[in-house]
């Protein structure tokens, strides 16, 4: 094989972080009771990105099955943290906001960001076949101006990415990054619970 004649750098790299939770399936469950007592105490939910689908208010980020759930994923978080080269000696990282949306058939989510925030993520308790792919979109404004052909996709030519959802996956991904719920086609509900992340001041 000849030999390259040009070194080729990686640079303005754009990190997802993906993970199944370890021992999801007992803590769904209890996920699941804390998300449904909340939706029947406030059925009408809030408005945000959400098309058809239910949007809670913020969870209570003191309460038992929510610190259990932090707790659990504290792992994949320092991982984040330690790839991001966060300087947690003067400061900490933080979850800021904690929330769940209930997508039933045809309800999606509109393409939006999470300001004041470093991370964001997804975390699916509960899902199905076709019940919605999350899509993130290029950060790069000018890399969507023009595209040329090519014969395949590669790590250079890429746009956007596309995440299929998974019972017990977390997905983290900086909270500048551009993202949308395609519509749940299945008959089952597409639950998922997201937070954001922050770095602050110890």
């Amino acid at each position: 094989m000849e030999k390259r004649k040009t070194e080729i750098v990686g640079k303005f790299a754009t990190p997802i972080w993906t993970g199944l939770v370890d021992g999801f399936e007992e803590l769904n469950s209890g996920l699941l009771d804390h998300i449904n007592g909340i939706k029947k105490e406030n059925p009408q939910g809030t408005q945000k990105s959400n098309n058809l689908g239910w949007h809670s208010p913020d969870l209570d980020l003191r309460d038992t099955t929510v610190k259990n759930f932090f707790s659990k994923i504290s792992p994949m978080i320092k991982e984040v943290s330690d790839d991001m080269c966060w300087d947690l000696k003067n400061f900490q990282a933080k979850v800021t906001s904690c929330w769940s949306i209930v997508n039933q058939k045809f309800a999606s989510n509109a393409g939006h960001i999470h300001a004041n925030s470093l991370i964001s993520s997804a975390y699916y308790i509960d899902v199905g076949e076709n019940c919605g792919k999350i899509i993130f979109d290029d950060p790069r404004p000018g890399a969507t101006i023009k595209k040329g052909p090519y014969s395949a996709v590669g790590s250079w030519n890429q746009g956007n990415v596309i995440v299929e959802p998974q019972t017990g996956l977390l997905v983290m991904f900086p909270s500048y990054l551009v993202h949308h719920v395609q519509p749940n086609m299945s008959e089952k509900e597409r639950i998922i619970l997201s937070f954001n992340l922050d770095v602050v001041a110890k």
